[in-house]
């Protein structure tokens, strides 16, 4: 059993794959499982995919049509094998040891937090210098950030927690499907680590889905936008972290 399954949701990815697994298969750290979801890709990503699944047993590759991200990393998350669970963007790409670095700091925990930069003007970077063993809803999210930066790619969860609490994307949604995991999941995890300088690498991508220009596309993801933004204050009442709601843009200026 690999100690580590990345779940990668793909589609029309053909561009971004060669750097993928480049970053996969040059990681120092090699015991892991990778599970490729193409959603209905209509380029060649699936056959690029299914080369390379030939040439490494490591990858598993499952062909669906398009559901959406959600859809994709709930199928991804039924064939994991590993210990702990990532979920890597295909566009994306990370620290040369991020997996070594991430493993070696987890000591058990239920997820496993790196700190992240991005070529995005809409995205701040969020480095960390130190250690933090979290333990509270209000530490966990104070220096996570998870209020506002609830990206799921920065961090691993631990398999047997996910299947557990019975952890699942929302397939109705379009965006904001990873502040609802993550946030769900900080819930129940007993204890979260953050690992110092060590980074998740966001590029942003103008072509995505998520990035689509058409009117009626955008009318939905800002309806979307609105219904995280609402999820989040809900959930920061529910909790009693409150304080963090409020003061979450001055928050993020300590870091």
């Amino acid at each position: 059993m690999p100690k580590l399954s990345v779940i990668i949701p793909v589609y029309n990815g053909e561009k971004y794959l060669p750097r993928c697994l480049m970053a996969l298969q040059n990681q120092p750290f090699q015991d892991w499982q990778a599970i490729f979801v193409d959603d209905g890709s209509t380029d060649e990503s699936g056959k690029i995919l299914d080369k390379y699944a030939d040439k490494d047993k490591r990858i598993v590759v499952i062909h669906k049509k398009n559901m959406g991200v959600s859809a994709a990393r709930n199928d991804g998350i039924k064939k994991v094998k590993g210990e702990y669970v990532h979920f890597m963007d295909v566009d994306d790409d990370l620290d040369f040891d991020y997996y070594e670095s991430m493993l070696k700091f987890s000591n058990g925990a239920d997820i496993v937090c790196s700190g992240f930069v991005s070529n995005s003007k809409h995205s701040s970077n969020l480095v960390y210098k130190k250690k933090h063993i979290l333990k509270t809803l209000f530490g966990k999210l104070f220096w996570s950030q998870a209020l506002i930066k609830s990206f799921v790619w920065r961090y691993l969860f631990k398999t047997e927690f996910i299947k557990k609490n019975k952890l699942q994307f929302d397939t109705d949604l379009i965006s904001q499907e990873d502040a609802v995991f993550v946030l769900n999941a900080f819930v129940f995890a007993n204890r979260i680590v953050i690992v110092p300088n060590t980074n998740y690498h966001y590029l942003f991508n103008e072509n995505s889905a998520l990035n689509k220009k058409d009117q009626k596309h955008r009318e939905k993801l800002k309806q979307q936008y609105k219904i995280g933004k609402e999820f989040r204050k809900k959930y920061a009442k529910k909790n009693k972290v409150m304080l963090l709601w409020r003061f979450r843009k001055i928050i993020k200026l300590f870091f």
